[in-house]
């Protein structure tokens, strides 16, 4: 909020400079049509322009910059580029005409040369209110672009400082992996010496997901079928604990290529996790159904599960790992558009939903 107010007093002060300061440095009475400073008409005239300038350069630099090349963004730019030039010339003729009335003045307000220039030659001031509102809507335009690049830049060191201070949290608490595997790797051989092939296998799955997770997720993005692996296998180790002829049902179906596809690391994990928490009892009742679409430039990954009440998480864990898929989505695919950039058409990643 204070970026905000902070934002609308910079841009009214340079507007304001640039439309006070040519009248109070003239040594000679300033003119714009019949206005002038001497009987304070200009001044009148200059404040309502000052607030207007500032909302059109506003509206501009957040409504006709559009965020993806295609035309159905293009209209709308260009409605709302008319919208703003006809409602801005309106209110601004609207206010000339009764400024001219308070102060008595005889020009008609359509014969009032734009306020701009502020020349004193009254040659130079050739500009039409239309004209002068096309300007200070180019003005907006330059004005977002330069705004939409400062939030891109903010957005990537926001999005470096909160990978940081999660590396140092997981730092934090994980144990030392050479110790857990090496422990692994001697449970196996025990294992293996008592021909238990259950436990084995158990062992094996649990050992290729930590490998993942320790390892091949420390990369930005990853391949899908990674992902999709890494599922599979948590999946499957999930299910060793209920009995073999009496599995739940967990369905996991795949559409698409997942060719050159790639994607955050454990973005879809929580939501299976979760599933699995809630939708299947402690007797392997209940059933997961996991769907996965790839189309060309999206991704739509669904999970649906029975629900058990006695399954509820406690308040002071519910929805931390959902949340935190939140976020990185939010983070990594600008979900919502909360965070504008200048160009989101270019090297854009899939959408993930």
């Amino acid at each position: 909020m204070q970026r905000k107010w902070l934002e609308y007093l910079i841009l009214s002060v340079i507007i304001g400079l640039i439309y006070f300061l040519p009248i109070q440095s003239a040594k000679l009475p300033v003119f714009a049509g019949q206005f002038n400073n001497l009987d304070g008409s200009l001044y009148a005239v200059r404040i309502f322009d000052l607030i207007l300038s500032v909302g059109i350069i506003l509206l501009a630099s957040r409504l006709l910059i559009p965020r993806r090349l295609n035309w159905e963004s293009l209209g709308k730019a260009l409605f709302s580029l008319f919208s703003i030039l006809i409602l801005a010339s309106l209110l601004e003729w609207g206010w000339d005409a009764l400024t001219l009335r308070a102060f008595n003045l005889p020009t008609g307000p359509g014969e009032i040369s734009d306020k701009m220039l502020l020349s004193p030659n009254r040659i130079n001031l050739s500009l039409t209110i239309i004209q002068g509102n096309l300007l200070v809507i180019g003005i907006g335009i330059f004005y977002g672009f330069v705004w939409n690049y400062g939030q891109q830049v903010r957005q990537r060191e926001q999005l470096e400082l909160e990978n940081l201070e999660a590396e140092v949290k997981f730092l934090r608490s994980q144990i030392n992996h050479h110790f857990l595997f090496n422990t692994l790797n001697n449970i196996f051989a025990i294992t293996q010496r008592n021909n238990d092939s259950e436990g084995s296998d158990a062992i094996l799955r649990l050992s290729g997901l930590m490998r993942y997770m320790l390892y091949e997720s420390a990369r930005a993005m990853i391949d899908l079928q990674q992902e999709i692996t890494h599922i599979q296998n948590y999946r499957e180790l999930m299910l060793l604990k209920y009995k073999a002829d009496d599995l739940p049902k967990v369905n996991f179906h795949i559409e698409g290529s997942l060719v050159n596809c790639q994607v955050a690391p454990l973005i879809f994990l929580p939501f299976v996790e979760n599933a699995f928490k809630h939708g299947i009892d402690n007797h392997g009742k209940g059933d997961i159904n996991i769907t996965l679409k790839v189309s060309d430039n999206e991704i739509n990954f669904s999970v649906l599960n029975s629900r058990f009440p006695d399954r509820e998480a406690s308040p002071e864990h519910r929805g931390i790992g959902l949340e935190n898929v939140k976020k990185r989505l939010d983070l990594l695919y600008a979900v919502g558009d909360r965070i504008p950039r200048v160009y989101p058409w270019m090297n854009e990643p899939p959408e993930v939903h």
